[in-house]
């Protein structure tokens, strides 16, 4: 046979007592329904880990595209080439066409701009996030800090409470 017992009686709002009931078991399988585990580790919280392997993806996007941009490169200062070769130009004007010709093809390659935006918005998030935790430590120290002093007090003012006798009652005239 099981038992039901009350549980825990609590105010509402409208100064209702509400009794509690249930099994144990009951009340532990809907408490678990609801419960958070705070143990498990979401994906943001495995450390470095997921952010050093997409980091390693953007290395590996990034060097696909630059390889593309180096390629243009190479074509846009071939004709640079040939008259540095033939004594045309300069070093220093070849030097000012190379970097040249690295500006249009890097400006003009859409998946590098799409891939060097999306990574900075990437690496800002995971700062602030990592910023965000570490805020969240220090508040739970200062939390914990600050309950153990008001606990401390509260066991101070329970322990003089039990040592007085209590309220005294006056006793009043009716009129």
């Amino acid at each position: 046979m099981t038992r039901i017992l009350p549980v825990a009686l609590h105010s509402t709002a409208g100064g209702q007592e509400v009794a509690v009931v249930g099994t144990f078991a009951q009340r532990d399988a809907e408490g678990r329904k609801r419960a958070i585990d705070l143990d498990a580790e979401s994906p943001r919280k495995r450390g470095g880990t997921v952010s050093a392997a997409m980091q390693g993806r953007v290395v590996g996007a990034r060097s696909v595209c630059t390889a593309a941009v180096d390629k243009r490169v190479r074509e846009l200062t071939s004709l640079a080439i040939e008259q540095w070769n033939a004594g045309q130009i300069d070093g220093a004007e070849l030097d000012r066409r190379r970097d040249e010709a690295h500006v249009k093809p890097t400006a003009e390659h859409a998946s590098l701009i799409e891939l060097d935006r999306a990574s900075f918005v990437y690496r800002e998030a995971v700062s602030a996030r990592t910023k965000a935790e570490a805020a969240l430590s220090a508040s739970e120290v200062a939390e914990d800090a600050a309950e153990a002093k008001l606990e401390a007090v509260l066991r101070a003012l329970d322990r003089a409470r039990a040592g007085s006798p209590g309220p005294r009652r006056r006793e009043g005239r009716v009129s």
